[in-house]
């Protein structure tokens, strides 16, 4: 069967199914070969690949781990234990993928620990949190969440969720089409 190739939109539309099926399976596991290279481009279809081939296997193994703690708490602890570090392994892949996103764009990697919903936000709050003793006299004494806590709280909320708005909308825009000081395009360097 002939292939229809889409240049423009960076996706491919196969007529044959096992020949889709491969191309994935051949980008994939491009992709996790390349898990400590933090060097060179990564296209829009390799990152966006990858990024849901990772949630439909978390998503898996989350329902699984579910299943089998509903019916005996002990197998769900003893299923979990591969199954965290498959995700630390899939959490490694990604962030070298993400650099090379970032790079694709014409971005420092470094972008990704700025926008990080889980950087130096959280480890700022904890500090400040530590030094505030006013915030520990508040819970004792109501025994609830009191409002400087609420107010961090929200504030690593926020920036959680403006930092991954950031992050998905730069993933999703489409690389230099030109060499940058990352590398060639990944797109015309096959």
């Amino acid at each position: 069967m002939h292939n229809v190739k889409i240049i423009a939109a960076e996706t491919y539309y196969y007529k044959d199914r096992n020949n889709m099926f491969n191309q994935i399976i051949q980008s994939l596991t491009a992709t996790v070969k390349k898990a400590f290279d933090y060097k060179g481009r990564a296209s829009r279809c390799e990152f966006w690949t990858y990024a849901i081939a990772a949630w439909v296997v978390n998503l898996a193994m989350l329902i699984v781990i579910a299943i089998f703690s509903a019916i005996a708490e002990v197998l769900g602890m003893i299923l979990a234990a591969p199954c965290v570090v498959i995700m630390i392994a899939m959490l490694v892949v990604g962030i070298s993928l993400s650099v090379r996103r970032l790079h694709d764009v014409g971005l420092s990697g470094f972008w990704l620990l700025y926008l990080s919903p889980y950087g130096l936000p959280v480890v700022y709050v904890a500090y400040l949190l530590g030094l505030d003793s006013t915030c520990d006299k508040l819970i004792e004494k109501n025994n609830k969440i009191g409002s400087c806590w609420l107010g961090w709280i929200l504030t690593i909320l926020a920036w959680a969720v403006g930092a991954s708005a950031v992050l998905f909308l730069i993933f999703l825009y489409p690389g230099k089409a030109e060499a940058n000081e990352f590398g060639e395009n990944p797109c015309s360097a096959k």
